[in-house]
């Protein structure tokens, strides 16, 4: 995807989110009582819901006082500059392995009938295949038809997540040592090789068994190369990615992989500048392109590839032709342009040879047992196997009847209508009707109506889904008992925001205005005032975040950070990094709110809690500051400014939200040289995020998020890596600060840090005097990872190239036929899910009285 359209994609997203109070196209359109999907997330940006109202409690399991006060804690301000660097276990704690109990008599062995009704807005791209499902409605669908080795559940206290074996029967067994020789494994290995014992009551919902057999088929057909199927990734990439499966999957092949950093950084690193190749499809938008012979353009092209390819064939100039060489020389003639592209969209290229499946390190050791092998080490394998390992099962005679392959290319129809779908979930498709509903009625054959493990969960019979496109319609259905939820927009709020059956869904996004700050650009349009780091802080500290949120959203809360409550420092325990002293310091310090002896408030959590972001005054002498800054360099002349707010659309709550941010910078201005000359202007500009991008705008919106579960990575993936920093003019390379680490002195630019932390195996970090190096990021505990990021997130937010505006939330309606175990958010399980959902009223009771409620 080139960077435009993702751009665009980003747009369209955030203004629908905006107006619809819901999440873009990956995201489930009502608050569905599924159990949570536990893929890891990727690290790429996104837009979600926009909101007005915070949840009222952390959406993580607070941790305990133990787990997160020193005893000897200082009385004094923290020093956020001053890390006491342990090494050990990244992230560890005890994982529950204990289940809510649910209530006594409402599960699957209550004989009336109950129907929760749902809504999906569309059905014509569903695909539920297991092995090449690409959407969150997808994956909603293979909820109900799938299960997982292991599964997080709400635990026993009903106060966070458990984890407990579904498909599996026990937790994984390490059996590193009966590898060593195989899959690159050495003596002294550990935590690489793990025996699963599978569940021997697995059945499909015909009452065929699942067995090993079932997962090696499986997991062959996801690996196949000619099947390219979506899922395949999930095997070889990422935090477990299996051994040999790479290979399996490119045979005969060759696969580009990005440099993932800026061209003469690898060439300095003694890589041979002939043997890069450039990805055309992303970095020229290229799909259908051919050469003058009609071959279509391939994946990848050396960068001394001549070839001419165009849309059609021909170097006429409507045909906008290029070949490898002419792209890669553009991108060294265009320099600071497309210095980021090198990361994604220039890359090397690794063959592979014939690999057989017994190199990949899945293996059946017995009918019902397979060892799974990774190339990394995994720690905690109860939690990593639940979270990261994909149950991707497919029924092999069904699946075996729809394989096409037409001159060499793969298609199937497995995982699109009622006839081609086969479950080993609690639930199976019963009806299938495209654009109109979708019914799943209750899996007899599932192994957990029978396993005595289950009591008090799945009092749900059967889940339906109509096809409702538009929110008026979704609501009105709601509020006549036709469908148990509905998310809100803006507009809703007044009405049902004091609703007692109103629940908020965090999201891991935050909003925040992007600034231009790069002098040269902005003085073509007289803006270069805005490069002035004190206007930028004093404009920052005229806006009242939760008016903002509270007015413009639909459930959003004020943000003060780059990263919101869903980031978790420590998984093992929900930890949220917001919720550690370190976050909160870092905070604090940025909106000069002092604590301990000599501060303004008691504690740190207290200054925590005081924090607004809102401070006019200080605003309006900030402002003074910047004015005769200004003046004394020449960047100012006393003339008339207009500020560029560069927006999607000029719908109405974009104009809301630019005339209230307007007059707040009109404010800040007041009793400075500034006054009664500066002023914001709206431009619609649907490829915002690209204007950004080349300088040719001042400010953006900007939404930015995802990998909820890797918080130490988002700052450089983010905000600092050249091809999705979207600050134009910030260059991270020119911010240096200092941090004292174990009584040793070091000094390094913004990049750097970030890098480190980012778990960059070239980068490496020494003190002053070179008396100590730091090891590799990965090795530290999680406290001290906390503390890194605190500080790194002040010092970005310090140059005030971004202002954190909002956090994003979804607000949603529950029905009162019945309601989740939990009203407040938990990570990885959202409320309890289907699996807890208990009923106040059966379908017969429900009709009788649906539509005397209110909400």
């Amino acid at each position: 995807m080139t960077k435009k359209i993702w751009a665009m994609i980003l747009a369209l997203v955030m203004v629908a989110s905006l107006l619809a109070g819901c999440g873009g196209a990956e995201t489930p359109t009502t608050a569905a009582p599924t159990e949570a999907q536990t893929e890891a997330p990727t690290e790429a940006p996104k837009t979600e819901a926009a909101t007005t109202e915070a949840p009222t409690e952390a959406p993580t399991e607070a941790p305990t006082e133990e787990e997160t006060e020193p005893a000897d804690e200082p009385a004094g301000m923290i020093d956020l500059h001053v890390i006491d660097a342990k090494t050990g276990d990244a992230a560890t704690g005890e994982i529950n392995h204990s289940v809510f109990k649910g209530v006594a008599g409402k599960d699957y062995t209550d004989e009336a009938v109950y129907t929760f009704n749902d809504f999906i807005a569309d059905t014509s791209t569903l695909n539920w295949n297991p092995l090449s499902w690409e959407t969150s409605d997808d994956s909603t669908m293979l909820a109900f038809l799938a299960s997982d080795l292991y599964a997080f559940v709400l635990n026993e206290e009903g106060t966070a997540w458990a984890i407990v074996p579904e498909m599996a029967a026990e937790f994984p067994v390490d059996v590193t040592a009966d590898y060593v020789g195989k899959f690159g494994i050495q003596a002294g290995d550990s935590g690489k090789a793990w025996k699963v014992a599978l569940n021997p009551d697995a059945k499909w919902e015909d009452g065929t068994p699942i067995n090993a057999d079932t997962y090696i088929y499986s997991y062959q057909n996801l690996l196949d190369p000619a099947q390219l199927n979506r899922r395949a990734d999930t095997m070889y990439a990422g935090s477990f990615p299996i051994a040999g499966a790479k290979a399996y999957f490119n045979q005969g092949g060759e696969a580009f992989t990005p440099l993932g950093m800026d061209v003469a950084e690898w060439i300095a690193a003694g890589n041979n500048e002939a043997d890069l190749y450039v990805d055309p499809i992303n970095f020229w938008n290229a799909a259908g392109y051919v050469d003058k012979d009609g071959n279509e353009i391939p994946n990848f092209l050396s960068i001394a590839d001549e070839t001419i390819y165009s849309t059609d064939g021909t170097e006429n100039e409507d045909s906008d032709p290029f070949s490898g060489k002419m792209l890669y020389e553009e991108y060294l003639k265009e320099g600071a342009a497309y210095q980021g592209y090198s990361a994604d969209y220039l890359g090397t290229v690794e063959s592979f040879g014939e690999t057989s499946w017994d190199e990949v390190g899945i293996v059946k050791t017995g009918d019902y047992e397979i060892v799974i092998v990774s190339e990394k080490v995994i720690d905690n394998p109860d939690y990593m196997f639940a979270y990261n390992f994909p149950t991707y099962l497919v029924y092999e005679p069904m699946f075996e009847q729809l394989k096409v392959m037409t001159d060499g290319v793969f298609s199937t129809t497995y995982g699109t209508t009622k006839d081609t779908t086969a479950s080993y979930g609690p639930y199976k498709m019963d009806y299938f009707e495209q654009d109109k509903q979708i019914t799943f009625v209750r899996n007899d054959n599932w192994f957990g109506y029978s396993d005595g493990k289950h009591t008090g969960q799945y009092q749900t019979d059967n889940y339906v889904f109509q096809v409702i496109k538009q929110h008026e319609t979704q609501l009105l259905a709601f509020l006549n008992g036709e469908i148990d939820g509905v998310t809100l927009q803006a507009e809703d709020m007044a009405k049902y925001g004091s609703s007692p059956y109103i629940r908020y869904t965090p999201q891991s996004y935050t909003t925040k205005l992007t600034f231009n700050t790069d002098v040269e650009k902005l003085s073509t349009r007289g803006a270069q005032i805005l490069s002035n780091q004190n206007f930028r802080k004093a404009f920052s500290l005229a806006i009242d975040r939760n008016t903002f949120a509270t007015s413009y959203t639909s459930a959003g809360s004020a943000g003060y950070g780059m990263l919101n409550y869903m980031y978790i420092y420590n998984p093992f325990t929900g930890e949220s990094y917001r919720d550690s002293d370190a976050a909160k310091a870092a905070l604090c310090d940025l909106y000069g709110l002092t604590y301990g002896d000599d501060g303004d408030f008691e504690d740190l959590d207290e200054a925590y809690e005081a924090i607004t972001g809102y401070d006019l005054e200080q605003a309006k002498e900030l402002m003074k500051t910047a004015y005769d800054e200004c003046k004394s360099s020449g960047l100012y002349n006393d003339e008339e400014v207009k500020i560029t707010l560069s927006v999607y659309q000029s719908d109405d709550i974009y104009v809301k939200m630019f005339n209230y941010l307007n007059e707040a910078l009109k404010s800040a201005c007041e009793g400075s040289g500034f006054e009664g000359k500066v002023e914001l202007t709206m431009k619609v500009d649907a490829d915002y995020y690209d204007t950004m991008e080349s300088g040719e705008t001042d400010i953006i919106f900007s939404t930015w998020g995802g990998a909820a579960y890797e918080p130490f990575t988002i700052i450089y993936e983010c905000y600092v890596k050249p091809d999705t920093k979207m600050e134009y003019g910030f260059e991270p390379d020119t911010v240096s600060f200092d941090l004292t680490i174990n009584g040793a002195e070091f000094s390094e630019t913004l990049t750097t840090w970030t890098l480190w932390m980012d778990g960059d195996s070239e980068t490496v970090i020494t003190s002053k005097d070179g008396s100590m190096t730091l090891e590799p990021f990965a090795n530290y505990d999680a406290n001290t990872k906390c503390a890194f990021l605190g500080v790194v997130e002040n010092e970005y937010l310090k140059q005030y190239v971004v202002t954190p505006v909002y956090y994003r939330n979804v607000g949603s309606l529950v029905s009162q036929k019945g309601d989740y175990p939990l009203q407040s958010y938990a990570d990885l399980i959202d409320f309890g899910g289907l699996r807890f959902y208990t009923y106040n009223y059966n379908d017969t009771e429900w009709a009788e009285v649906a539509k005397t409620l209110t909400y």
